[in-house]
């Protein structure tokens, strides 16, 4: 049984010099010098603050490079926190595989970083959770809302993250949680062909009404000519509804679509926000995800992978309607 991370440790430190592991990607910043602490939560104006929390994908497709990639593609300005979870083996068309970090560096990464306005996590794995993830991103979020996108296998197949319990038990402290209808289903644990409807009731009913809001992503199902993605928040449905495009479904677009969201929470959190920012950085996400997937390219691995350094900016939202 791994052994679970005293959180208070790490409480005020700034992360002790990687190794020669480390050294490339963890607690990536791009701010000048000192831990940001002072920053003050909801000054209007502000530079807003973005944590991410994910794996590292070497192809490059998805993870914490797309995280970062689609963060400074959508708001330049964004203060950027990146946290390296996991280093993966993924491409070739092989089986992907993931080996956690320590709990311990994670938590003094964090602890150098400023305050966030937001937090995304993607890929944890299962021992992360084990040894106290939960509570460490709990007390170190400083009430920020915490986006999750669940992990569970990769796109070539192979297991990455955590389990639908280790995930459940992420998402009773997040604002929002995005799976898919097949990681939805495993979530809810009932097999595969479940309705949107039945799904969220399921998965409200595991976390309860207090518990986070679920967007859940349609794009593998719906009709020929059209794709709906629907956000349940505190007992009300809405749905997302655009229509089908053709072409290739880029790898990273969970990853991308979560980061987006938590870029518009970010934004709203430094300027001073409105009466509903989730649902409205939600609907900015989906429809600046939509244009960009247009601009696909082939990445290394052979994939179809989104773009890097796209400047799409985030106008328009697509026509909601309340389910």
């Amino acid at each position: 049984m791994p052994e679970r991370f005293d959180v208070s440790r790490a409480r005020g430190t700034v992360g002790a010099a990687a190794g020669p592991r480390d050294a490339p990607t963890s607690a990536g910043r791009d701010h000048a010098g000192g831990s940001g602490r002072s920053l003050e939560r909801g000054r209007s104006g502000r530079r807003p603050v973005l944590w991410l929390l994910g794996g590292l994908d070497p192809t490059g497709g998805a993870g914490i490079l797309r995280d970062v990639w689609t963060a400074r593609a959508l708001l330049p300005e964004v203060e950027v926190g990146a946290v390296v979870s996991a280093w993966t083996w993924q491409g070739a068309g092989a089986p992907a595989r993931a080996e956690a970090r320590a709990l311990g560096r994670i938590a003094e990464e964090l602890a150098a970083l400023p305050r966030p306005d937001a937090i995304k996590v993607g890929l944890v794995p299962a021992s992360l959770v084990a040894a106290g993830l939960v509570q460490l991103l709990l007390e170190a979020s400083a009430a920020a809302p915490i986006i999750v996108d669940p992990v569970l296998v990769a796109t070539d197949g192979g297991e990455l993250g955590a389990g639908p319990s280790e995930l459940l038990s992420l998402g009773r402290i997040a604002a929002l949680v995005t799976p898919n209808l097949g990681e939805a289903a495993a979530l809810a644990g009932v097999g595969e062909g479940r309705g949107p409807e039945e799904l969220l009731g399921r998965l409200g009913g595991r976390t309860g009404l207090a518990g986070p809001a679920w967007l859940l992503k349609g794009g593998h199902s719906g009709s020929a000519d059209e794709v709906v993605d629907h956000l349940w928040e505190r007992g009300e449905l809405r749905a997302f509804r655009r229509p089908r495009r053709a072409g290739p479904d880029p790898r990273g677009t969970g990853c991308a679509l979560a980061t987006a969201i938590a870029v518009g929470l970010a934004r709203r959190a430094a300027s001073g926000g409105d009466e509903a920012p989730l649902a409205a950085s939600v609907g900015e996400a989906i429809a600046w995800l939509d244009r960009a997937r247009q601009r696909w390219r082939r990445g290394r691995d052979g994939q179809a992978h989104l773009p890097v350094g796209s400047a799409a900016a985030l106008r328009g939202t697509p026509s909601s309607s309340r389910g």
